[in-house]
């Protein structure tokens, strides 16, 4: 099957600090990109007019500190037309701050090339992150990740409750319609639960060694991701159900192996809920797609979506085609079509861009027949736009 016509379209958050985009939430036209930055780690993308615009900065406090903040994985639209997102710290899965020596080991020097020809010359690794961990005082600067909510009307912020000392937000995901979001944390890989109208944050501890990169909310309300079982080093689910008040350590196993590591990241990449009440998930090691059935709590394989490991986002169409971004370390587009069996239920579209050493997405969002994608470690925090209509397939 060959592919014909995908275009993107590349649209750049134009802001020293930021380097990368880590979250998107839609409220109407509005694209809202949660940023690895300084104090400003919010900006809003009209899709409409293509406007990009930074939001007033949400975490003022973290100019002191030396290195970035950032909303990753950790951000969703409300009812109420509001955002609920947490702060979280850019800190390696050791749980310590990001310094030079990571960068030079981790990043190309092509990325911090990008920011100088961004209009930002005398950039340097030293002013995203520290220089080594000679004069961190943890005690000082990190006082624990805030959970917030966004007025977009007003550009207000209303703090919705403090996670415990030292720990910040990896990912949070909300449940709109019961008013409640549920998350983990860098350091120590532990599990939170927020009641959003009581304004109340619950620490219920260590899950395991980090196996998951967010969670899932099901149709009936429970929270899902899992964990790594040091018995047998299986990547297994992990159950919160609110109502009980209870977090489940099940012994369903989703991978014998969790395979190694990606860009940092090990086991469930993603997760979707359709809005048939479908449940999908993708692997990072190997781009292995999952359908969970929640009623039965159990897995089926769909296929491998690329090479290289990493499913970073899924998204649904109207049509209920689900959208992916898979591969490392340049992601693919691929469309996984449910509602078919066969020839063309995975189509890979290809690279979505090859320009870069390296590129690929971390968040993602579908409206109006164009897929938007944000990109992360380009040190260009950078949204792809893709017209899904233009697409020919032959």
């Amino acid at each position: 099957m060959k592919v014909k016509d995908m275009e993107s379209r590349e649209f750049i958050v134009k802001e020293k600090f930021a380097i990368a985009i880590t979250s998107i939430a839609r409220i109407g036209d509005t694209l809202y990109l949660g940023l690895t930055g300084g104090a400003s780690c919010l900006a809003s993308f009209d899709t409409k007019t293509e406007k990009m615009e930074l939001c007033p900065p949400v975490f003022p406090w973290v100019g002191n500190k030396g290195y970035c903040a950032k909303i990753h994985n950790a951000m969703s639209a409300l009812s109420d037309g509001t955002l609920l997102f947490a702060e979280g710290n850019h800190f390696t899965w050791d749980g310590i701050p990001v310094t030079v020596n990571y960068f030079n080991r981790e990043l190309p020097e092509s990325m911090l090339s990008r920011k100088r020809e961004g209009g930002y010359p005398n950039a340097k690794y030293e002013d995203f992150c520290l220089k080594n961990l000679e004069n961190w005082d943890r005690r000082k600067t990190d006082l624990g990740g805030v959970i917030m909510r966004y007025l977009p009307g007003t550009g207000e912020t209303e703090i919705i409750g403090r996670l415990p000392c030292y720990l910040y937000a990896q990912s949070m995901v909300a449940d709109p319609v019961r008013g409640r979001a549920f998350g983990h944390t860098i350091p120590d890989n532990h599990f939170f639960y927020v009641d959003i109208r009581n304004k109340t944050v619950e620490d219920f501890g260590r899950i395991s060694d980090y196996g998951f990169h967010n969670m899932a909310v099901a149709p009936n309300g429970v929270c899902y991701a899992s964990w790594v079982d040091k018995a047998d080093g299986a990547l297994k689910l992990l159950r919160f159900n609110p109502d009980r008040h209870r977090l489940d350590y099940l012994d369903k196993i989703i991978l014998k192996d969790p395979g190694a590591k990606v860009a940092g990241n090990q086991g469930i990449d993603q997760w979707i809920v359709t809005r048939s009440g479908e449940i999908y998930l993708g692997m990072v090691a190997n781009s292995l797609l999952f359908h969970f059935d929640w009623k039965a709590e159990a897995f089926d394989l769909i296929g491998q979506l690329a090479q290289g490991g990493r499913v970073t986002s899924l998204d649904e169409d109207e049509d209920g085609a689900i959208w992916a971004s898979a591969g490392y370390p340049h992601t693919h587009l691929v469309r996984f079509n449910p509602n078919i069996t066969g020839k063309g239920r995975l189509v890979d579209f290809g690279i979505v861009n090859d320009h870069y050493a390296r590129c690929y997405f971390h968040a993602s969002s579908y409206h109006n027949g164009k897929l938007y994608l944000g990109e992360t470690d380009g040190f260009s925090p950078s949204l792809h736009c893709i017209d899904l209509k233009k697409m020919k397939i032959n």
